[in-house]
């Protein structure tokens, strides 16, 4: 389990990178990029959404 944990805490500090890439790319003006990490963080975001039970670590929002 504690293998699972780390990957879900590593998972978790992969998609603050990818929302911060997102916002450096709409700063900078690439709104159509920015766009597009935005759908696969979305996406991302959904798969976790619908883990249940064991699943899905109490770190993962």
């Amino acid at each position: 389990m504690e293998t699972f944990t780390t990957s879900a805490l590593a998972l978790q500090k992969n998609l603050l990178i990818l929302r911060q890439q997102r916002d450096q790319l709409r700063a900078m003006g690439n709104d159509e990029q920015a766009d597009n990490l935005e759908k696969v963080i979305a996406g991302i975001e959904a798969t976790l959404g619908q883990l249940q039970g064991p699943l899905k670590p109490p770190t993962l929002q």
